[in-house]
C-alpha cells in the first residue's frame, strides 16, 4: 500500500468533509460553511483524489457517502480531538500546568518550608509529576549542569559557572545537645560554652555547610573537636542522642529531634543559616517558575527582608 504524506492534509478540508457528511447535500453544506457550492465540490474532489478513494456518490439530489467514506468519517473526528488535546498539554506546559520536575535535596533542607511548599505545588499542580532526589550537594550539582535535575534545594552552595543561586530563606543556627548532657539546663548557650565538647558534624569534605559551620566555631574563638563525620541528619542526630557529641544545626531540624535530644538556642546573636535554590542560568521553564514561586512565598523572611537572587 503506497504511504500517504498526511501534511497535505489541511484541517479546514477535513472539516469540510464532516459538514458534508452530515448534510449530504453540496448545497446546504456550502450554505452552512458561507462558501459558494463550486469550491466546497473542488476541495472534496481534491480529498479524494489525496486518499486515492471516493467518498461520496454524488446525484441530481445530493450525495451519499461511500463505505470508504463511512470509516474516513469515523476516524475525522479522532484528528480533531487529538489536536484539541494537542493544543490544551500545550497551554497547560506554557502555564506550567503539566509537565515533570527533579528536585535535588540534601537531608537537612527536606525540614520545614521545602515540604510544605512541596505539598501546597502538589496541591495547586495535580498534573505535574515531581521527583526529589536525595545527594551530596556536588553531586547535585553536576546532575543540574547535565540537566538531570531542574533544581537544587541546600544550605551553602558552590559558585557554579552555569547556574544560578538564590537565597530562600534564613534561619538561626541551634545547638543539639544530649538530653542527659549537663549544658542541657540551660535554656540558651554561647557558641563559647562549646569549647571543650566533642561535635559530631557534617562531612566536611562533601559540604560546605559543614565547613560554615565548623567556621562558626573558630570564629567563636576555638576549633571544633570533630569526633564524628557523617552524611544524612538523621544519623547526626542519633550520635547526639547517643553522648556521642554536641551539633549545630538549623532551627528547622528540631522538628525531627528524638526523645533523648533537646535544642537550645545560641546567644547573645545566632549565625544565620541560609538556604539556597540552585538552577541553571537560563529561563526557568513554566513549571520551575511556579515552584519557585511558592517556595519564595512560604518561605519565613525576617521583617522587611524579601527572597533575592544572590550574584554569583
Amino acid at each position: 500500500m503506497e504511504k500517504i504524506d498526511i501534511r497535505q492534509f489541511n484541517l479546514r478540508v477535513l472539516r469540510y468533509f464532516m459538514v458534508l457528511a452530515e448534510e449530504l447535500h453540496f448545497g446546504r453544506a456550502a450554505a452552512r460553511l458561507n462558501m459558494s457550492q463550486p469550491p466546497l465540490s473542488q476541495q472534496i474532489r481534491q480529498l479524494e483524489e489525496q486518499l486515492g478513494a471516493e467518498l461520496f456518490i454524488r446525484s441530481h439530489q445530493g450525495a451519499v457517502l461511500t463505505p470508504t467514506g463511512e470509516a474516513f468519517r469515523a476516524q475525522v473526528p479522532l484528528v480533531f480531538e487529538q489536536l484539541e488535546k494537542a493544543v490544551n498539554v500545550a497551554r497547560l506546559t506554557a502555564r506550567g500546568q503539566l509537565g515533570r520536575l527533579d528536585i535535588g535535596v540534601t537531608s537537612s533542607s527536606l525540614v520545614g518550608t521545602v515540604p510544605a511548599a512541596l505539598e501546597a505545588f502538589r496541591i495547586r499542580h495535580p498534573e505535574v509529576e515531581w521527583q526529589l532526589h536525595e545527594a551530596t550537594p556536588q553531586r547535585q550539582t553536576e546532575a543540574l549542569l547535565d540537566k538531570r535535575l531542574d533544581v537544587c534545594l541546600f544550605r551553602l552552595p558552590p559558585d557554579i559557572a552555569g547556574a544560578k543561586n538564590e537565597i530562600i530563606m534564613h534561619e538561626d543556627l541551634m545547638v543539639a545537645l544530649p538530653s542527659s548532657h549537663r549544658l542541657a539546663n540551660r535554656s540558651a548557650l554561647a557558641l563559647e560554652d562549646l569549647r571543650d565538647q566533642p561535635f559530631v558534624m557534617f562531612g566536611l569534605d562533601q559540604s560546605r555547610f559543614a565547613g560554615f559551620l565548623y567556621q562558626c566555631c573558630v570564629q567563636a574563638g576555638f576549633t571544633p573537636q570533630i569526633r564524628q563525620q557523617v552524611v544524612e541528619v538523621q544519623s547526626l542526630l542519633s550520635l547526639v542522642g547517643a553522648n556521642m557529641g554536641v551539633a549545630l544545626l538549623p532551627a528547622t531540624i528540631r522538628r525531627l529531634a528524638q526523645p533523648n535530644v533537646v535544642f537550645r538556642k545560641i546567644v547573645p546573636h545566632s549565625p544565620q543559616v541560609p538556604l539556597y535554590a540552585i538552577y541553571r542560568d537560563e529561563p526557568p521553564s513554566p513549571t520551575l517558575g511556579n515552584f519557585l514561586t511558592i517556595l519564595r512565598r512560604m518561605a519565613p523572611q525576617p521583617p522587611g527582608s524579601t527572597p533575592r537572587e544572590t550574584p554569583r
